[in-house]
């Protein structure tokens, strides 16, 4: 049953997980009476969100997605990163999602949609790892028995990053998009809790979009 809810969260997820982002303005009971505190400590989280992600794909970047948004894998990795974690970028998702509902001080956000969203991602690893199961064999039984699907193995980041080149290039070329959304949200939830005038708000996106206009350039001719 699982492993069938996570195909079918796996083919709509880009269009379910923005929902997710959007629930975080739905009025709600604060977690912390002081708004300092959820800022401090959201920031904190999506920071290390980002980072994940962007170590994950500037390292050794895997795409599990095939024709019509279906699972799919050429090769099964084992080494870099993920020998901290057989699901790196998910983990990031998750400590983004986690950070951002602390970040906005919303009870409702943390209390129902972050617990749903990890639910979501731990069905469509469970129907990514049925499929890797079916076509790796023993061969991902053993990467399963060793390593963590996502409480990383931090014993491991020495070895992880032995030998590795870390390509900033790959990281703008992958992840421009996702960075453009994840620091307008930001921005936005400072502007909807009351944290940032209008005025700063506008020059700070414009400052957002001359950099993604600038990414989406060096794709464009192929510098990234």
């Amino acid at each position: 049953m699982l492993v069938k809810i996570g195909n079918w969260l796996f083919h709509f997820r880009n269009i379910l997980f923005p929902l997710f982002y959007a629930a975080l303005f739905i009025p709600s009971s604060d977690i912390f009476q002081k708004e300092e505190t959820a800022l401090i400590i959201g920031a904190f989280i999506v920071g290390t969100g980002i980072v994940v992600r962007c170590t994950t794909i500037g390292l050794v970047y895997i795409i599990r997605g095939g024709a019509k948004r279906q699972i799919h894998a050429e090769e099964l990795v084992t080494g870099g990163i993920y020998l901290v974690c057989r699901n790196p970028m998910y983990l990031g998702n998750m400590l983004l999602i986690i950070g951002f509902g602390i970040f906005a001080n919303s009870l409702l956000f943390t209390l129902i949609f972050s617990p749903l969203f990890v639910f979501f991602y731990a069905a469509i690893i469970s129907a990514e790892e049925n499929f890797l199961s079916g076509k790796f064999g023993q061969q991902f039984a053993d990467y399963k028995a060793s390593t963590n699907a996502i409480m990383p193995k931090l014993g491991n980041l020495g070895a992880a990053f032995e030998g590795q080149t870390f390509k900033w290039e790959k990281v703008i070329n992958k992840e421009h998009n996702s960075l453009f959304l994840y620091f307008s949200a930001i921005l936005l939830l400072l502007l909807y809790n009351g944290h940032l005038g209008i005025s700063l708000f506008f020059i700070c996106e414009a400052v957002l979009a001359l950099f993604y206009a600038l990414a989406k350039y060096l794709k464009y001719v192929n510098l990234i």
